[in-house]
């Protein structure tokens, strides 16, 4: 494929892609996991995954992030500050608010139990 100029909508494999559309710097590997997270399309034909230029050039849209900061994480959105931890703790923290509430709500099954007379049977 080298030396001929491939169309926006010709199908080439996840390989050559690689070395057409990244000169190499991301893997086939790559490519498929970004098809997993819903970003790249890709067509199967007779069992081979293929892309085309316009389907990198859409996936390369939807990972472009768009308010870079500063931080650890890959999913860095300004309503969610520069780092992914935040989102993960706050959800924790609503997951343990709501069991509490739940645990709150549930009725005794049994009355309470407050006389301390119980019949004691001695094993053999």
């Amino acid at each position: 494929m080298s030396g001929t100029m491939i169309d926006d909508d010709e199908p080439v494999t996840l390989a050559e892609a690689c070395k057409l559309f990244f000169g190499g710097r991301l893997t086939k590997s790559a490519l498929r996991t970004e098809a997993r997270k819903g970003n790249l399309e890709v067509l199967m034909i007779a069992g081979k995954a293929f892309v085309t230029r316009n389907a990198i050039e859409r996936m390369k849209e939807k990972c472009l992030v768009k308010n870079s900061q500063q931080g650890s994480g890959s999913d860095q959105t300004p309503k969610h500050g520069s780092s992914r931890t935040e989102a993960g703790a706050s959800a924790q923290n609503a997951a343990r608010l709501k069991l509490q509430l739940l645990k709150e709500s549930l009725p005794n099954t049994s009355p309470a139990n407050t006389s301390r007379d119980a019949e004691v049977t001695r094993l053999r």
